[in-house]
Parts: C-alpha cells; structure tokens; sequence
C-alpha cells in the first residue's frame, strides 16, 4: 500500500521534473552564473581526481560545468533532467558531451565511471537515498563522488542573513527575506544540527519547494534540506569512505569549515568507494 508520503513525495518528483524542463525564466539565471561561480567546484574536484579521470557531472545545469572539466583535462559526461537548461550549451559547444536524463534512473551501466560529481544539485534531489543509490552503482570500486551545495541547515547562513538585514541589506529568498524568518531559520538549524550531531542515522528531510518564479535563486526550489552529516551516514553505511565534508573559500568560511566541518555553510562532501571483499 502507498503512504501518503509516497504519493506526495511522487507529486513533489512530478512539479519539479516539470519546472525544471519547462522554466525558461530559471534556465536565464543559470545562464548568468560564469566560470568564476563554479570555480570552489573545479577546484575541490581538482583536489581529489587525476586527469584522464572519467566523470558523471550531475545536474549540469546549462551544462558550462561539463565544459569547464573538459577542458580540465577529464573525460567529462553531463546530465541535466532539462533539454531546456542544456539547449543553449549544445547549440553554442556541440562537442560537450550532455545528455537530458533522470539522476534517479542513470542511463548508464553498472561500475563505469571514475567519479560521479554535482555542483549545488543535490539539494534539489527529491528522494536522496534513490539517488546515491544510483551514484553508487554507476561508480567503479575506489570512485569517488563530490558533492558542492550550500549546507541548508547550517545555522551561520541564517546568522549571516540575520546579520545582513540588521544593517539594512536584503537577506535570503524565502528562507530569511525578514528579520522573523531569520531568527526562526537561525532557531531551527541550530536544533537541526545539534539532533543531527547525534544521531545514529541519517534522516533525509525535505521542504516544500518554492516554484512560483516570484524569486528565482536563493533556493527557493531546494527540496532536500542538504547537509553533510546526512550525506556522510548513508554513504558509510553503503561501504564508502568519507574524504572531506566542507568546503570554503573565504578566509572566514576556511576557518568555519575547518573547526565545525558538519556546520559549514557549504557542503564539500568527498567519498569514495571502498571494494568489497572476497
């Protein structure tokens, strides 16, 4: 018998595959986003494969990142669930290799990439245990997967808006856009992080998106409440071994990263699959 969950959980798959395939005001935005935005991504990735490394690039978006680590020096594969999002990248670059597909259902087979990675993709994944499932089985034995999203229940995001609005700026779409909405955000990631410190196992949470295009950016469509902890449990649960859990740029965000990695406003999860034995 199907739960409720289920089936809303089915709907919620439906609205966004036919937001994200159909939203041309959210393929523009994506569009904006340069080469200089990816780079926290290029770099992490840099950091962890060789060369030559054959990689799934997940959620590629307009498919620029695909490009990017091309030209890198791998040999590069993007997915989007989009044609819409990666029209412009196959008119402009034909030579990127992208191809219009569902991460829950990869059209590869078995044990066939060296890594599988995503740049502020998996935060928008509606069942994430089906997807690193799938992750997991199109990656070879020692692969590893990257992952580079904002850490949505980190609680110095929802202080760094709060912050902002107290000196007149604008805060985060939907999640913190008054100084109310910051305070609750800011409550509710500290109780979040602090349960999720110490639990045994993970437990995948999940929000209703926002897809009426009044903002678009911010995350206003994130589905998943993305965290590194989450992340981490499942995957070490399924045999891998975790590599890192944050990742930062700024000096303040490095410091933050590097003395509560599990709280760091952005995601730099690093995994690879151990070999099973005999």
């Amino acid at each position: 018998m199907r739960t409720m969950t289920d089936r809303s959980r089915d709907s919620k798959e439906e609205r966004l595959k036919r937001y994200y395939q159909t939203s041309v005001r959210y393929r523009d935005d994506l569009i904006t986003h340069g080469e200089s935005f990816l780079n926290p991504f290029l770099i992490l990735i840099d950091r962890y494969l060789d060369k030559g490394a054959q990689i799934l690039d997940l959620g590629c978006g307009t498919g620029l990142s695909t490009r990017l680590l091309t030209q890198n020096g791998y040999d590069s594969c993007g997915l989007d669930l989009s044609p819409l999002f990666l029209s412009v990248e196959k008119r402009e670059h034909p030579e990127t290799d992208l191809i219009a597909g569902d991460a829950l259902q990869l059209p590869f087979e078995d044990s066939t990439f060296d890594a599988v990675v995503a740049f502020e993709f998996i935060e928008h994944i509606p069942n994430v245990p089906k997807l690193l499932d799938e992750i997991l089985r199109v990656l070879k034995d020692r692969g590893y997967i990257i992952f580079h999203s904002p850490n949505l229940i980190s609680p110095y995001l929802p202080a760094f808006d709060l912050l902002r609005l107290l000196l007149g700026k604008e805060g985060r779409p939907v999640f913190a856009e008054t100084l109310p909405q910051a305070f609750q955000w800011l409550r509710k990631n500290l109780l979040l992080s602090l349960k999720k410190k110490f639990s045994l196992r993970p437990e995948f949470l999940y929000r209703e998106p926002d897809l009426t295009e009044k903002r678009i950016g911010g995350d206003s469509d994130s589905v998943y409440l993305a965290n590194p902890m989450d992340l981490a449990q499942y995957l070490h649960s399924k045999g891998c071994a975790i590599d890192n859990r944050a990742h930062a740029m700024s000096w303040k965000n490095k410091f933050l990263a590097a003395i509560t990695p599990n709280w760091a406003p952005y995601i730099g999860l690093v995994a690879h699959k151990i070999p099973h034995s005999g």
